[in-house]
C-alpha cells in the first residue's frame, strides 16, 4: 500500500500590537492596571480673572455621586485576572506629593486638605463580578492647586502573588485643567468588560458620555461620533455610533481605541486601552534613560518594545516594530530625526525637547508580524 504523504502543517504568523504613553511608566512584568474614572470626568476648567469653575465641585447642590471618583483596576497581564492590592501598600500622589489622610479617610495633606477622600474598599462591577478596589474621590475644586495646567493623579503599591508581594509602579490619571473657551465638553469612555477581552471569541462594548458644564448631555440625537484604531501602521475607522463593539479580532494583543465626538461646532477626544490576554503574545516595554515615570530636562528615553509568549514567559525576536507617534492632543507627531510620525524601527529616542514640542506629553503604537 502506498503511504500517503503528509500534509505539511504551515503556521500563521501572529501580530502583535500594544501602545505606551511616555508619562507614567510602563510596567510590563506581570501586573498591568490603570485608573477607571466614575462620574463626572477628571477635567475641570476656569474663567480667566475670576474663581467661576467649571463644574463646580463645591457649589450648593452639586450630587455627591457625580464627583470624580478614580478607582485601581489591577489585572495579571497573563491571564486578565483581577487582583486585589494590599491596602496597607497603597500610596496616593498628586503632581509627585504623597497624600496622607486621617482616620475619616479624609487628605490631610499641607495645601490639600480635604480636597481628596481614600476609599480602601469601594463596590465596583467589571464583567459579571463585583470587587472591593480601592479608590480615591475628588470632594473640592482640583483648580487652581499648582497653577493653571494639567494634574496627575497617581497611585502605587502591590498585591501578593503566590504567597510573595509584588510591587507595581506608579499607575496614573491625568488631570485636565483648561481655560473655559465656548462651551465645556468633557467625556468618558466606559466599557462592560473593564477593557479586557480574556477568553477566545469575547468581546466588550464601548460606550461614550459627554459631560457639559459638569452635567452630562440629555440628548445625543445632535452627536456624531467617530471611533478609531490606533495602530503602530496608522488609524483605522471602525463605528459611527455611540456605543462601539471590540471583538478579539479587532485586538492584536492590546489595541488603542479612541472616539472623537462633535457637537455644537465643536470636538472632543478620549483614547482607551483593550488588552486581549486570549492572545499568544504580549508586548511590554523597556524604557531606559529616565528616571521616575517622566523625562526631566537634560534627559532623553530610549524605548525598547518587547514581545513575550504567554504560554513559556520568553522573548520573541523582532527585529523592527512599526511606530506610529502623537502628541499631547493626540495628533501625528515627528520625532527628532525622523522623516515622519510613522516609521519602522527597533528602539525610538524621545528627548525633552520632544516632550516640550508635543506639548509635554508623547504617546504610540507599535506593531509588529512575529
Amino acid at each position: 500500500m502506498m503511504q500517503q504523504p503528509k500534509k505539511k502543517e504551515v503556521q500563521m504568523p501572529n501580530k502583535v500590537e500594544s501602545g505606551f504613553t511616555l508619562i507614567g511608566l510602563m510596567d510590563g512584568t506581570t501586573i498591568n492596571g490603570f485608573l477607571r474614572v466614575e462620574g463626572n470626568p477628571l477635567v475641570q476648567r476656569y474663567n480667566k480673572g475670576t474663581n467661576q469653575f467649571i463644574p463646580d465641585f463645591e457649589a450648593d447642590g452639586f450630587p455627591e455621586a457625580s464627583l470624580p471618583v478614580a478607582v485601581l483596576i489591577l489585572r495579571d497581564t497573563a491571564s486578565g485576572t483581577v487582583m486585589i492590592p494590599q491596602t496597607s501598600s497603597i500610596e496616593w500622589k498628586y503632581n509627585g506629593v504623597e497624600l496622607t489622610f486621617g482616620s475619616n479617610g479624609l487628605c490631610t495633606t499641607s495645601g490639600l486638605e480635604g480636597v481628596f477622600k481614600k476609599i480602601d474598599s469601594r463596590p465596583t462591577q467589571i464583567g459579571d463580578s463585583s470587587y472591593n478596589l480601592p479608590a480615591i474621590q475628588v470632594l473640592k475644586n482640583l483648580v487652581p492647586i499648582s497653577g493653571y495646567d494639567n494634574d496627575r493623579l497617581s497611585v502605587s503599591g502591590s498585591v501578593e502573588v503566590g504567597g510573595n508581594s509584588v510591587s507595581f509602579s506608579e499607575i496614573s490619571k491625568e488631570v485636565i485643567i483648561q481655560e473655559t473657551t465656548g462651551n465645556a465638553f468633557s467625556m468618558t469612555i466606559t466599557d462592560d468588560k473593564g477593557f479586557y477581552l480574556v477568553n477566545e471569541n469575547d468581546s466588550l462594548t464601548a460606550k461614550c458620555t459627554i459631560y457639559k458644564d459638569g452635567n452630562e448631555v440629555s440628548d445625543y440625537s445632535g452627536v456624531t461620533f467617530k471611533w478609531e484604531k490606533l495602530l503602530g501602521t496608522g488609524n483605522v475607522a471602525m463605528g459611527t455610533a455611540r456605543t462601539q463593539v471590540v471583538t478579539n479580532s479587532d485586538v492584536d494583543n492590546v489595541l488603542l481605541l479612541r472616539c472623537t465626538a462633535t457637537l455644537e461646532g465643536e470636538s472632543i477626544s478620549e483614547t482607551v486601552t483593550i488588552t486581549d490576554v486570549s492572545d499568544p503574545y504580549e508586548v511590554y516595554f523597556e524604557i531606559t534613560g529616565i528616571t521616575g515615570n517622566c523625562i526631566r530636562t537634560g534627559e532623553t528615553a530610549l524605548v525598547a518594545p518587547k514581545a513575550r509568549r504567554r504560554s513559556d514567559g520568553n522573548n520573541a525576536t523582532v527585529s523592527s516594530w512599526t511606530w506610529s507617534i502623537r502628541d499631547n492632543t493626540g495628533a501625528a507627531f515627528t520625532l527628532t530625526g525622523k522623516s515622519g510620525a510613522t516609521f519602522n524601527a527597533a528602539t525610538a529616542s524621545i528627548s525633552y525637547a520632544d516632550i516640550k514640542r508635543a506639548g509635554m506629553g508623547i504617546s504610540g503604537s507599535v506593531s509588529a508580524t512575529i
